[in-house]
């Protein structure tokens, strides 16, 4: 459906901090609104059944006298009977042409393409997070091993051109290879925490540490304790999910306890590998700062545009 009636309203300062409230109504009433604020974005479609529109407000949108209905008082009152929480007597047209584009750029910034995770491996015995950090490549099973292929390739550090997830790319002193993968559009680069420099001085991997504590997500590989060799032909592995508190549920929700070795348990895995790091950024410790960074954006674009 073709939308004719088109306005953006912005506030640099409200309420609710900076706004920006879009409004489109097509020939038939339908209106669709979107609501940028420091919190995200939120879009919001209503039929024409949902408010009122005065008889000759639907003429003009049937007419050839559409655009007299175009005018910033009637979008206004159309978003006060739909949207009474936006604090309407703060909002202002704006009538800036890069203002759509600049909005589209904003959301652009935002959208994250590039993921860092944690990969520990713990052999058997091992309950600790430090021991897990002690674990060298040289202890590295086969059955791990195989895993880190599962999850990328492996790839040499040094004179690396794609996304590096703060590794050192040119003195490997974060080790010389590690694991790499480009899925579905998003970079991931995995910290694995065998591969890097060991130092035998320190109990606690404080090097490790700084790159494995920083990550959102970290996978623990967990060695089988049974005497029973594993078998790689069979199932991947058992899968456990551990998440902090505060960070609700995420997608996808029904996941299986036991993923199949195929491309399609892994596309399932690295999905619910970003989507706990997007939950994660809505916990509140994330959220303050996203916030923070979201109205220093939207408070520019706002102020350039007014």
């Amino acid at each position: 459906m073709k939308e004719l009636l088109l306005s953006n309203f912005v506030a640099a300062q409200s309420a609710q901090g900076p706004i920006v409230v879009s409004i489109a109504i097509d020939r038939k009433g339908c209106v669709r609104i979107l609501i940028r604020t420091t919190q995200g974005s939120e879009r919001i479609e209503h039929p024409s059944s949902t408010h009122s529109i005065p008889w000759y407000r639907k003429f003009f949108l049937g007419g050839f006298l559409f655009n007299n209905s175009n005018s910033p008082s009637y979008h206004l009152s159309i978003l006060s009977q739909l949207c009474p929480a936006i604090p309407i007597e703060s909002l202002e047209p704006c009538h800036h042409r890069d203002l759509p584009r600049e909005l589209e750029r904003m959301e652009e910034r935002q959208v994250i393409r590039s993921y860092k995770f944690g990969v520990v491996m713990l052999l058997p015995g091992q309950t600790l997070e430090y021991q897990g950090l002690t674990n060298t490549k040289e202890s590295c099973t086969p059955e791990f091993l195989d895993f880190l292929t599962w999850l990328g390739e492996p790839v040499q550090l040094q004179g690396w051109k794609g996304y590096r997830a703060g590794l050192d790319v040119i003195g490997d002193t974060t080790g010389e290879k590690s694991v790499y993968t480009n899925w579905n559009g998003y970079q991931i680069m995995y910290h694995c925490a065998p591969l890097m420099p060991f130092n035998p001085k320190d109990r606690h991997q404080v090097e490790r540490r700084r790159f494995i504590g920083n990550d959102i997500v970290v996978i623990v590989f967990k060695e089988d304790d049974d005497d029973e060799q594993f078998d790689l032909s069979s199932v991947g592995s058992r899968q456990n999910l551990a998440v902090k508190d505060g960070i609700r549920n995420f997608s996808p929700l029904h996941f299986p306890t036991v993923l199949q070795r195929d491309d399609a348990s892994r596309d399932l895995f690295l999905l619910k590998l970003i989507c706990g790091e997007r939950a994660a950024y809505r916990a509140k410790a994330f959220a303050t700062q996203l916030s923070r960074t979201r109205e220093s954006l939207l408070r520019d674009v706002i102020e350039t545009h007014q």
